[in-house]
């Protein structure tokens, strides 16, 4: 400012002021001068001696003020140095404390700047603060000045003077006094210290709050320095245009660029914020006793001046690796957030592999937290990265103790040995566009962009179990300890195809009660992988198991009956949604079929635990004969040996011959569920061609069926079946017996010996058989299709058939009495004789003959004749008389 081009006009009435202006003689006055200049060297003398007790000093409030009136003084608050390719920018900032009843007018006041040696510098006003041109009574303003000086120049090494106007003086100015800044002073603030700063004219506390080093690539590593705004103006702080610099211990310069999420710098009055800012160095840079410059750019030209430097504290070598199955904790806007890699699953393929891994984030903090949109990539030893693509991150909020298992999968080069890489969260990229200027101190790379990691992990073992079967596979993670099994794989015949059904044991492996998820299935054969007809069904309903408690499932899919296998694995997977799930376990098989277990003729085969045990077994096995098929018809038994009602559901069951044909069999099968000690009968059977010769061999196949993911009940129909068992039946014939007694008609006995036909000697013959039906068993029984049939064979030849149905015609009961009558025309005026009664079992149409018996009539109810006497003579009606008798 050329406060020399003032009009002249003012200069007779400004002289004529000396005689009031007493502040203006005082310092025109050569003794007051000396006074003051003897005043200032003591003071000088005093400040050094401190300066050099105290080695550093980080404050300038022990520079002494400069009088400007006889109660208003101005300070030297604040200086600033920073050095830059074409010189060193220095700022200095003058307080004027205006205690006058009138305004302090700033046209009267100015700055000069000299060295020890008599260099003379020209400050100028920073361009917001040009425009301040008084001081209010009882008020202070802020002048901030700015210069470039030499490389070498040192702030100790300048005066910075207060000139005022004095028109007795030839250049009408007069030093009033001047300030020294100590040889011991720092303009870097300690660390923990907070320095207060102005920023776009509001006072604002700036506190470095922490400093991490993150482990780069290609010889560099990230640096993130945490900042804390505090606003303690009385006004809204909105985006101030400043630059924040690293400055090594060498002196190079390091533009920091702020994170994502501290971009806008928008702070309420008395309201804090924390700001991260980054910068991406090389590795040999050494961080100890660096610093943190805020500049704040000035005027169209954008100068940089220096606002603050702050001491940065020791960094904090953050170690972002993660061991197998540890947790990795990442601070999101000051919440916590637990990480966890929770397993990996490999499928090698030719000389790739695909890795699906189960990434879990859990907020472990007070507030809902939104997570950043991570970059996720797999990285070999030798630096390869496979980025991995995920929409699970777009938008994904946590709230507090909420968890999220995200499913990765990524197809990979190599061998599949998943000690080779890692997997690596990355932040989300930020790029500052700025002109890049290393040598300049408000610079920053052009187009930097930094994305520094925020958890390297190890990659678990694959949770995949060998090719053996029934051993378990521990697995852990956020639900608890799990124990994992495959207790036996089947390949059942279904129709025209075949069912897979592999038999999973889960176990509670840890000492306190844990809950299952919800859980679905999938299967991969050799490469490929079944999503669609897939299907778990768990054999308890609950989902909460105590420590050591054991549940099972099955899994099962249909695959074409001519495929082979050469691999198979099967997959556990949580249910996250409806349309999301992860994989929660895979368990791996050469995929070879295990054989049926095998129950010879006459054995049982007992199921189930010892809480629900069901004893099964095969009675019998028969033949209806037919004209182009044959039934074959298996009575089947099931007994409960547990403690409480229970049994098994539905079964299925198929015939299989010698030579492998399979014939799926139909069932009868009571609905209720048996108690303690109850047995219930299931009835097979199946239409066998007359082509079929092996009979004798054949083996019966049953299963418990299942439908819509759960085992089937009542009166439902099973769509497939599981934990099947191959039983010996090898049908018979049955003998005929030679009498109706003791004739099995299981669950019951049939004895009805006991028969009389009485004849009426008309065309009516009236039947009665007293008969016992007995049921020996508490056996519960379906619906079993049966008809019997009584059949009488009259001595003609002629047969009459009387069907039977047990419980209605024929009641249980001992000495039970049936009547039937048959009236045909063949016993008319019979008076004697016999004919045969035969019992039949007739099934679907086809019927076996169980017994058959002879009888004679009963006579004693044909109504007495009279005798007839023929006339004398009459040889006709003598023969007539003895042919009666004889009949």
């Amino acid at each position: 400012m050329d406060h020399k081009k003032v009009m002249t006009t003012l200069l007779s009435s400004v002289l004529l002021i000396s005689s009031s202006g007493g502040y203006i003689t005082a310092a025109a006055d050569p003794a007051n001068a000396g006074k003051n200049a003897s005043s200032s060297a003591n003071k000088s003398a005093a400040d050094k001696k401190a300066a050099a007790a105290n080695k550093v000093v980080h404050t300038l409030a022990n520079v002494p003020p400069v009088k400007v009136t006889a109660r208003s003084t101005v300070s030297l608050t604040d200086v600033n140095i920073l050095s830059q390719n074409d010189g060193n920018t220095v700022t200095y900032t003058l307080t004027y404390k205006n205690n006058d009843s009138k305004p302090m007018m700033m046209l009267d006041y100015w700055s000069k700047v000299k060295t020890s040696g008599g260099t003379s510098f020209s400050p100028k006003l920073i361009a917001k603060d040009q425009e301040k041109k008084s001081v209010s009574p009882g008020s202070t303003v802020d002048l901030t000045y700015v210069m470039k000086v030499g490389r070498e120049v040192k702030l100790s090494d300048l005066n910075f003077l207060i000139v005022k106007w004095d028109f007795s003086k030839p250049n009408y100015e007069s030093t009033i006094g001047k300030f020294v800044v100590p040889a011991a002073y720092s303009i870097t603030t300690p660390v923990g210290k907070t320095k207060t700063v102005r920023l776009s004219d509001s006072a604002v506390k700036v506190k470095v709050s922490g400093i991490k080093v993150y482990p780069g690539e290609n010889k560099k590593q990230y640096v993130k320095i945490g900042v804390n705004l505090n606003n303690i103006s009385y006004k809204l702080l909105d985006n101030p245009n400043v630059k924040w610099i690293l400055r090594a211990p060498g002196g190079t310069n390091y533009p920091l660029t702020l994170d994502k999420d501290s971009t806008s710098i928008s702070i309420q009055a008395q309201a804090n914020k924390t700001l991260s800012l980054m910068a991406s160095l090389p590795t040999a840079v050494k961080l100890e006793k660096s610093e943190l410059l805020l500049v704040e750019e000035q005027g169209e030209e954008k100068t940089a001046l220096p606002v603050a430097a702050l001491q940065l504290p020791e960094a904090s070598q953050t170690n972002v690796n993660t061991e197998v199955n540890q947790p990795n904790l990442i601070s999101i806007d000051g919440q916590t957030v637990s990480t966890l890699l929770e397993s990996a699953r490999v499928r090698a393929e030719d000389e790739e592999y695909e890795l699906t891994m189960q990434w879990v984030l859990k907020n472990q903090g007070k507030k809902e937290v939104k997570i950043p949109k991570y970059g996720l990539e797999i990285r070999t030893e030798d630096g390869t990265s496979y980025p991995i693509e995920t929409k699970a991150l777009d938008d994904l909020k946590l709230k507090p103790g909420s968890t999220k298992t995200i499913k990765l999968t990524s197809t990979l080069q190599g061998d599949g040995d998943t000690s080779k890489i890692k997997f690596v969260v990355m932040t989300p990229s930020s790029k500052d566009e700025s002109k890049e200027d290393t040598g300049s101190s408000a610079g920053s790379a052009a187009g930097f962009e930094f994305s520094y990691p925020v958890g390297i992990y190890a990659i678990p073992e694959s949770v995949t179990s060998g090719d053996g079967l029934t051993t378990e596979t521990v697995i852990k993670n956020s639900k608890g300890t799990f124990g994992v099994s495959v207790g036996s794989l089947q390949r059942l015949p279904w129709m025209d195809s075949d069912i897979i059904a592999a038999k999973v044991t889960i176990r509670n492996a840890s000492t306190k009660t844990v809950q299952l998820p919800e859980l679905g299935a999938m299967f991969t054969i050799d490469s490929a992988r079944i999503d669609g007809d897939t299907k778990l069904i768990q054999a308890q309903g609950g989902k909460l198991l105590g420590p050591g408690m054991v549940t099972e499932g099955y899994l099962l899919t249909k695959i074409p009956s001519e495929l082979s296998m050469g691999r198979l694995e099967l997959t556990l997977l949580e249910k996250v949604s409806e349309q999301e799930t992860n994989d929660w376990i895979t368990l791996s098989t050469s995929g070879l079929i295990q054989p049926l277990a095998y129950v010879a003729e006459g054995k049982s085969f007992t199921q189930g635990t010892s809480e629900k045990e069901t004893e099964l077994g095969v009675r019998r096995t028969f033949v209806y004969p037919g004209s182009s098929s044959d039934i074959v018809y298996t009575e089947f038994e099931m007994t409960n040996k547990s403690l409480r009602q229970n049994g098994l559901g539905k079964l299925v069951g198929y015939y299989k011959t010698a030579d492998g044909m399979y014939y799926k069999a139909e069932a009868k099968q009571a609905n209720r569920v048996p108690g303690p000690g109850q047995k219930s009968i299931v009835t097979f059977w199946a239409k066998v061609p007359k082509s079929v010769k092996t009979l004798s061999d054949m083996r019966l196949i049953v299963g418990e069926g299942v439908a819509d993911n759960k085992f089937v009940t009542g009166d439902g129909d099973a769509t497939a079946y599981v934990n099947a068992t191959s039983f010996e039946i090898q049908p018979k014939s049955l003998p005929v017996l030679s009498s109706l007694n003791d004739i099995d008609l299981y669950p019951f006995k049939f004895s009805g010996a006991n028969i009389r036909g009485y004849l009426s000697g008309g065309t009516s013959v009236q039947f009665e058989m007293v008969y016992s039906l007995t049921q020996e068993e508490a056996v519960d029984s379906g619906e079993s299709g049966h008809k019997y049939i009584l059949s009488v064979t009259d001595g003609s030849g002629k047969v009459f058939d009387k069907e039977l149905a047990l419980a209605t015609d024929l009641k249980t009961g001992i000495n039970q009495t049936l009547t039937w009558s048959i009236d045909d025309r063949v016993f008319d005026k019979i008076r004697g004789g016999s004919y045969r009664v035969a019992l039949y079992d007739v099934f679907e149409g086809q019927r076996i003959r169980l017994a058959e018996q002879g009888y004679s009539y009963d006579t004693s109810k044909l109504p007495k004749e009279e005798p007839e006497f023929p006339e004398e003579g009459s040889e006709n009606n003598n023969n007539n008389s003895n042919n009666n008798n004889n009949r």
